[in-house]
């Protein structure tokens, strides 16, 4: 859904931004869905798509991979942000579109994730978001 101003949310019915990725878009409750079933992982069938299949160290360069944190590892799209005091592994995304800007985390096995969305584009207020997002799953996940 994207919010039209004055009338509140509406479907999406212009996906032209979104062509390189076949004009696909989620609404929050798609997305938190998604969230879900990569958190309730019971057999632990989706451990190969969150697995690192590209160490840090082995990339010439990896520029713009760290909103989420330090990028351990890269793995079917997600970033892997490795464990660090309090803050468990982070399995994570972040998202964009005109006018928007997404985030999504969880911690592998340990049943705790968000899925946060803005309305503007501003890395300087989404970086804050993201730090906000990894302290809240670090409160929720079991020590």
């Amino acid at each position: 859904m994207i919010g039209s101003g004055l009338g509140g949310a509406g479907p999406c019915v212009d996906t032209h931004a979104t062509d390189g990725s076949g004009g696909l878009y989620s609404t929050g409750n798609d997305m938190l869905r998604w969230l879900r079933h990569n958190i309730e992982d019971p057999d632990g069938t989706l451990a190969l798509s969150h697995a690192v299949y590209r160490q840090r160290q082995a990339m010439p360069a990896a520029l713009g991979f760290d909103e989420a944190g330090p990028m351990a590892g890269l793995g079917l799209g997600w970033v892997t942000v490795a464990a660090q005091g309090i803050m468990p592994t982070l399995v994570a995304k972040s998202g964009g579109g005109v006018g928007f800007m997404s985030y999504i985390a969880f911690a592998p096995g340990r049943k705790t994730g968000v899925f946060v969305a803005v309305n503007r584009v501003d890395f300087t207020m989404f970086h804050g978001v993201v730090g906000a997002a990894n302290a809240l799953i670090a409160t929720l996940v079991t020590r």
